[in-house]
């Protein structure tokens, strides 16, 4: 089994971040708001963590998918035949639907679901904004195509066309598209889906088609007189990663602790999102956000300065070598290198996330991002690696204590938020 990801990294990367920096590049230079740093690199960070975790978790899918189409297949059809394309492409549609209706109905998996649904811009970034763990909620509702006779080819292709077109439709372009909302989910629909307005909470569950919505009552254009707040009703607290993917795992022990038998324990993980053990007061269960008025709704948008932001974009540029080396050389390394650059690549996601948060961060978090460094350096040096592994790793150690240095230059610091608040 080839667990080294190169081509897929070759192929995927560009397709994922390219066009996310270029939009928000344009976005930058006219002078727009809709891509904030904060919010477009914890897009991209988040993005990162779920493409590597589904190349490895893929595989099991992809032999699980294999194994049913190829020995316990209803019925064996032409996989060159094109109503087989097009019976591939309606069933899938119909079983993302209840796919996505389930992870807003249960829990546990909107424990999952929520990640995507935690951004506070619209905009190409929430297409890969994806939980780390998705690839392990979404394949079971898609196993009955192999049932069916559906083969993991002509699957990937009908899957592949929901994945573009779920990109698409991220967008506030497109303001009014009646004529499409009859029969597609359209930019304007899928906006409603992503609100946290009372009106649009969960509506629009449809990946390319909305007549399922439409069928089964959770259809809902978009009202001129209720513009979409995007985000959830509970603010997320973070733009860690980390913190994000786990931050609703959290809210489902609190249940737990609070539940008085097994069934509430049960429902706890099982039940719907807004299901309460009887000993949880509702009123202050939730945070305060819960109960802001979406009109009045402000995204989470801590201020940072102007050096802040590039140290925060120099430490991105260190995750996405520690990323792309990790895949590319995953089957490959050793254990514990492979851990270490593991936990290197999740801890600098989580520093740039709490930098973005506004936290001061203390020496203990660069020591920490140091000694995981030097750790892979030693590695390195003592297995006789490469001198471009051995360089590149030292020049990232360096990078990320000088960005330390620079954030922590409280003076500079304080000067240069004066003279950016000036400039506003």
């Amino acid at each position: 089994m080839d667990l080294n990801f190169t081509e897929e990294i070759m192929y995927t990367l560009p397709f994922y971040l390219g066009p996310l920096f270029l939009l928000a590049s344009i976005n930058f230079f006219r002078k727009q708001k809709n891509y904030r740093l904060n919010d477009t690199l914890t897009n991209a960070s988040i993005a990162l963590g779920n493409l590597g975790l589904s190349f490895i978790f893929l595989l099991a899918v992809v032999a699980v998918y294999s194994l049913v189409y190829s020995e316990y297949k209803f019925f064996d059809l032409d996989q060159s035949d094109p109503l087989t394309y097009v019976l591939a492409f309606l069933l899938y549609d119909f079983l993302y639907y209840w796919n996505h209706r389930f992870h807003h109905m249960i829990g546990l998996f909107w424990a999952d679901h929520l990640v995507h649904h935690t951004a506070e811009n619209f905009n190409f970034g929430v297409s890969i904004r994806i939980s780390y763990f998705t690839e392990l909620t979404m394949w079971m509702t898609f196993i009955p195509m192999a049932f069916l006779g559906i083969s993991l080819e002509v699957f990937l292709i009908a899957s592949y066309a929901q994945i573009v077109w779920a990109f698409c439709i991220h967008t506030k372009w497109f303001k009014s598209t009646p004529i499409a909302d009859k029969l597609l989910n359209t930019p304007s629909l899928h906006r409603v889906h992503h609100a946290r307005n009372t009106k649009y909470i969960d509506k629009n569950f449809g990946g390319i088609f909305i007549i399922w919505d439409r069928l089964f009552g959770t259809y809902q254009t978009e009202l001129n007189d209720n513009p979409v707040t995007f985000g959830v009703r509970e603010s997320f607290p973070s733009f860690s990663p980390l913190i994000i993917n786990s931050y609703y795992l959290k809210t489902i022990a609190k249940k737990i602790r609070l539940s008085s038998s097994l069934f509430e324990v049960v429902c706890s993980i099982f039940g719907p999102p807004v299901w309460l053990p009887k000993k949880a007061n509702k009123s202050t269960f939730y945070s305060k956000t819960c109960k802001i008025d979406s009109k009045n709704f402000k995204a989470k948008d801590p201020y940072l300065s102007t050096k802040t932001k590039w140290t925060c974009f120099n430490r991105f540029i260190c995750i996405i070598v520690v990323f792309c080396y990790l895949m590319m050389n995953f089957g490959a390394l050793p254990v514990l290198p492979l851990i270490i650059l593991s936990v290197l690549f999740f801890w600098l996601c989580h520093y740039n996330g709490i930098v973005f948060d506004g936290f001061k961060i203390g020496w203990t978090t660069e020591i920490i991002t140091q000694i995981l460094f030097i750790s892979f350096l030693s590695w390195a040096i003592t297995s006789k690696q490469p001198e471009y592994l051995i360089l590149s790793t030292g020049i990232l150690a360096c990078l990320s204590l000088v960005n330390y240095l620079i954030y922590s230059n409280k003076k500079s610091q304080y000067e240069e938020n004066n003279l950016d608040i000036q400039q506003q």
